[in-house]
Protein backbone atom coordinates (compact mmCIF):
# COMPACT_ATOMS: atom_id res chain seq x y z
CA UNK A 1 0.00 0.00 0.00
CA UNK A 2 2.84 2.33 0.73
CA UNK A 3 4.38 1.72 -2.40
CA UNK A 4 0.54 2.44 -4.73
CA UNK A 5 0.75 5.84 -2.11
CA UNK A 6 3.95 6.94 -3.08
CA UNK A 7 3.70 6.03 -6.93
CA UNK A 8 0.24 7.96 -7.06
CA UNK A 9 1.89 10.75 -5.63
CA UNK A 10 4.67 11.31 -7.65
CA UNK A 11 1.98 10.69 -10.66
CA UNK A 12 0.03 13.19 -9.17
CA UNK A 13 2.70 15.73 -9.01
CA UNK A 14 4.32 14.95 -12.77
CA UNK A 15 0.84 15.65 -13.90
CA UNK A 16 0.92 19.08 -12.74
CA UNK A 17 3.42 19.12 -15.94
CA UNK A 18 0.62 18.66 -18.59
CA UNK A 19 -1.88 21.37 -17.50
CA UNK A 20 -1.27 23.61 -14.53
CA UNK A 21 2.43 24.08 -14.03
CA UNK A 22 5.97 23.80 -15.81
CA UNK A 23 4.19 22.54 -19.40
CA UNK A 24 7.75 21.18 -20.26
CA UNK A 25 6.46 17.82 -21.71
CA UNK A 26 7.76 15.52 -18.56
CA UNK A 27 4.49 14.26 -18.67
CA UNK A 28 4.47 12.61 -21.55
CA UNK A 29 4.59 8.75 -21.32
CA UNK A 30 8.36 8.37 -23.00
CA UNK A 31 9.64 10.38 -19.77
CA UNK A 32 6.72 9.97 -17.34
CA UNK A 33 6.56 5.89 -17.35
CA UNK A 34 10.44 5.10 -17.12
CA UNK A 35 10.50 7.07 -14.42
CA UNK A 36 7.65 5.90 -12.57
CA UNK A 37 9.14 2.18 -13.87
CA UNK A 38 12.69 3.23 -12.06
CA UNK A 39 10.75 3.78 -8.47
CA UNK A 40 8.40 1.14 -9.02
CA UNK A 41 11.41 -1.58 -9.78
CA UNK A 42 10.66 -2.25 -12.96
CA UNK A 43 12.45 0.41 -15.41
CA UNK A 44 12.04 -2.19 -18.75
CA UNK A 45 7.95 -2.19 -17.81
CA UNK A 46 8.40 1.39 -17.78
CA UNK A 47 9.86 2.07 -20.96
CA UNK A 48 7.79 -0.73 -23.15
CA UNK A 49 4.66 0.98 -22.07
CA UNK A 50 5.77 4.77 -22.33
CA UNK A 51 7.22 4.23 -25.79
CA UNK A 52 3.56 1.91 -27.12
CA UNK A 53 1.90 4.52 -25.01
CA UNK A 54 3.68 7.64 -26.89
CA UNK A 55 2.84 6.49 -30.10
CA UNK A 56 -0.68 6.74 -29.54
CA UNK A 57 -0.84 9.89 -28.28
CA UNK A 58 1.87 11.62 -30.24
CA UNK A 59 -0.22 13.07 -33.10
CA UNK A 60 -2.87 14.17 -30.05
CA UNK A 61 -0.49 16.39 -28.28
CA UNK A 62 -1.82 19.10 -25.79
CA UNK A 63 -1.80 22.77 -26.85
CA UNK A 64 -2.67 25.60 -24.60
CA UNK A 65 -6.30 25.11 -23.01
CA UNK A 66 -7.41 22.33 -25.65
CA UNK A 67 -9.64 19.53 -23.73
CA UNK A 68 -8.40 16.45 -25.12
CA UNK A 69 -8.25 12.36 -24.45
CA UNK A 70 -5.70 13.02 -21.11
CA UNK A 71 -3.21 10.33 -22.73
CA UNK A 72 -0.91 11.30 -19.53
CA UNK A 73 -3.08 10.42 -17.05
CA UNK A 74 -4.46 7.49 -18.67
CA UNK A 75 -0.35 6.42 -18.97
CA UNK A 76 0.62 6.58 -15.75
CA UNK A 77 -2.43 5.13 -14.36
CA UNK A 78 -2.40 2.11 -16.52
CA UNK A 79 1.66 1.22 -15.51
CA UNK A 80 1.33 1.45 -11.71
CA UNK A 81 -1.75 -0.53 -12.36
CA UNK A 82 0.44 -3.03 -14.54
CA UNK A 83 3.32 -2.66 -11.92
CA UNK A 84 1.15 -3.74 -9.15
CA UNK A 85 -0.59 -6.65 -11.24
CA UNK A 86 3.04 -8.20 -12.50
CA UNK A 87 4.55 -8.17 -8.69
CA UNK A 88 1.67 -10.42 -8.01
CA UNK A 89 1.67 -12.32 -11.32
CA UNK A 90 5.04 -11.65 -12.92
CA UNK A 91 4.28 -15.32 -15.18
CA UNK A 92 1.28 -13.11 -16.89
CA UNK A 93 3.31 -10.09 -17.36
CA UNK A 94 2.54 -10.06 -21.39
CA UNK A 95 -1.34 -10.17 -21.36
CA UNK A 96 -1.32 -7.76 -17.84
CA UNK A 97 0.24 -5.13 -19.96
CA UNK A 98 -1.89 -5.18 -22.74
CA UNK A 99 -4.50 -5.25 -20.13
CA UNK A 100 -2.70 -2.25 -18.59
CA UNK A 101 -2.88 -0.54 -22.01
CA UNK A 102 -6.50 -1.08 -22.61
CA UNK A 103 -7.20 0.24 -18.74
CA UNK A 104 -5.06 3.47 -19.89
CA UNK A 105 -7.18 4.33 -22.75
CA UNK A 106 -10.28 4.08 -20.83
CA UNK A 107 -8.66 6.57 -17.86
CA UNK A 108 -7.85 8.92 -20.52
CA UNK A 109 -11.16 9.78 -21.41
CA UNK A 110 -11.75 9.93 -17.34
CA UNK A 111 -8.92 12.82 -17.22
CA UNK A 112 -10.10 14.93 -20.31
CA UNK A 113 -13.24 15.26 -17.21
CA UNK A 114 -11.33 15.91 -14.78
CA UNK A 115 -9.64 18.55 -16.47
CA UNK A 116 -12.77 19.60 -16.79
CA UNK A 117 -13.86 19.63 -13.35
CA UNK A 118 -10.42 21.17 -12.08
CA UNK A 119 -10.59 24.25 -14.97
CA UNK A 120 -14.26 24.37 -13.84
CA UNK A 121 -13.38 24.91 -9.85
CA UNK A 122 -10.45 27.00 -10.16
CA UNK A 123 -12.82 29.55 -12.31
CA UNK A 124 -15.11 29.45 -9.35
CA UNK A 125 -12.18 30.05 -7.06
CA UNK A 126 -11.07 32.83 -8.99
CA UNK A 127 -13.87 34.78 -8.75
CA UNK A 128 -14.04 34.71 -5.37
CA UNK A 129 -11.19 35.65 -5.17
CA UNK A 130 -12.17 38.67 -7.20
CA UNK A 131 -15.18 38.99 -5.12
CA UNK A 132 -12.98 39.53 -1.77
CA UNK A 133 -10.42 41.91 -4.17
CA UNK A 134 -13.25 43.94 -4.64
CA UNK A 135 -14.35 44.40 -1.42
CA UNK A 136 -10.67 45.64 -0.06
CA UNK A 137 -9.50 42.51 1.57
CA UNK A 138 -5.79 41.78 0.64
CA UNK A 139 -5.26 38.63 -0.93
CA UNK A 140 -2.03 36.59 -1.28
CA UNK A 141 -1.52 35.44 -4.78
CA UNK A 142 1.44 32.83 -4.09
CA UNK A 143 -0.89 31.33 -2.04
CA UNK A 144 -4.04 31.37 -4.85
CA UNK A 145 -0.97 29.36 -7.20
CA UNK A 146 -0.71 27.03 -4.97
CA UNK A 147 -3.74 26.31 -3.54
CA UNK A 148 -4.76 26.08 -7.73
CA UNK A 149 -2.18 23.84 -8.02
CA UNK A 150 -2.81 21.11 -4.99
CA UNK A 151 -6.18 20.75 -5.98
CA UNK A 152 -5.49 19.88 -9.34
CA UNK A 153 -2.26 17.23 -7.72
CA UNK A 154 -5.19 15.98 -5.13
CA UNK A 155 -7.52 15.28 -7.81
CA UNK A 156 -5.28 13.75 -9.79
CA UNK A 157 -3.74 11.43 -7.40
CA UNK A 158 -7.86 10.22 -6.02
CA UNK A 159 -8.35 9.23 -9.88
CA UNK A 160 -5.04 7.18 -9.98
CA UNK A 161 -5.06 6.03 -6.38
CA UNK A 162 -8.73 4.88 -6.30
CA UNK A 163 -8.91 3.70 -9.85
CA UNK A 164 -5.89 1.44 -9.40
CA UNK A 165 -6.98 -0.33 -6.03
CA UNK A 166 -10.52 -1.06 -7.55
CA UNK A 167 -9.07 -2.60 -10.73
CA UNK A 168 -6.33 -4.38 -9.22
CA UNK A 169 -8.80 -6.45 -6.54
CA UNK A 170 -11.05 -6.98 -9.52
CA UNK A 171 -8.79 -8.11 -11.99
CA UNK A 172 -6.17 -9.81 -9.74
CA UNK A 173 -8.19 -13.17 -9.24
CA UNK A 174 -9.62 -13.57 -13.19
CA UNK A 175 -5.81 -13.49 -13.89
CA UNK A 176 -5.00 -16.18 -11.24
CA UNK A 177 -7.48 -17.97 -12.72
CA UNK A 178 -6.82 -17.71 -17.07
CA UNK A 179 -4.88 -20.68 -18.53
CA UNK A 180 -1.12 -19.17 -18.77
CA UNK A 181 -0.07 -20.37 -22.39
CA UNK A 182 -3.51 -18.40 -23.73
CA UNK A 183 -3.12 -15.35 -21.70
CA UNK A 184 0.28 -14.66 -23.20
CA UNK A 185 -0.68 -15.45 -25.82
CA UNK A 186 -3.58 -13.26 -25.92
CA UNK A 187 -1.28 -10.58 -24.65
CA UNK A 188 1.47 -10.83 -27.60
CA UNK A 189 -1.20 -10.22 -29.88
CA UNK A 190 -2.78 -7.59 -28.14
CA UNK A 191 0.66 -5.73 -28.02
CA UNK A 192 1.12 -5.76 -31.73
CA UNK A 193 -1.83 -4.62 -32.88
CA UNK A 194 -1.83 -1.22 -30.24
CA UNK A 195 1.78 -1.27 -31.76
CA UNK A 196 0.31 -0.92 -35.18
CA UNK A 197 -2.49 1.38 -33.87
CA UNK A 198 0.22 3.81 -32.63
CA UNK A 199 2.15 3.59 -35.60
CA UNK A 200 -0.78 4.28 -38.49
CA UNK A 201 -1.55 6.97 -35.87
CA UNK A 202 1.80 8.69 -36.13
CA UNK A 203 1.85 8.08 -39.91
CA UNK A 204 -0.99 11.50 -39.89
CA UNK A 205 1.91 13.37 -39.08
CA UNK A 206 3.68 13.06 -42.28
CA UNK A 207 1.35 15.74 -43.45
CA UNK A 208 3.67 17.96 -41.81
CA UNK A 209 6.68 18.38 -43.50
CA UNK A 210 8.50 19.79 -40.19
CA UNK A 211 8.11 16.18 -38.91
CA UNK A 212 9.85 15.05 -41.80
CA UNK A 213 13.65 15.40 -40.27
CA UNK A 214 12.82 13.47 -37.13
CA UNK A 215 11.02 10.43 -39.10
CA UNK A 216 14.52 10.07 -40.93
CA UNK A 217 16.48 10.39 -37.85
CA UNK A 218 14.27 7.61 -35.72
CA UNK A 219 14.79 5.57 -39.21
CA UNK A 220 18.34 6.21 -39.09
CA UNK A 221 18.67 5.62 -35.04
CA UNK A 222 16.66 2.48 -35.83
CA UNK A 223 17.93 0.99 -38.59
CA UNK A 224 21.59 1.24 -36.95
CA UNK A 225 20.65 -0.36 -34.01
CA UNK A 226 19.24 -3.39 -35.88
CA UNK A 227 22.31 -3.51 -37.94
CA UNK A 228 24.16 -3.59 -34.33
CA UNK A 229 22.20 -5.96 -33.07
CA UNK A 230 22.48 -8.28 -36.25
CA UNK A 231 25.88 -8.17 -37.06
Amino acid sequence: MLQLLGLSLSGAIILLDSTAAFQVLIAQPLFACPFLGLIGGNIELGFQMGFLLQLIWLANMPIGAAVIPEGEIGSIAGLILALRLIQRLPQLEHFIIFIALLYALFVSYLGAKSVTFIRNRNQHYLQHILHRLNLGERVKMGWVIVNSLLFSALVFFVIIFVLTVVFENALYPVLKSMPLSLANRIGLIGKISILGVGMGLTVTLLKDRKFWPLYLLGMLIGGGLILYGTF
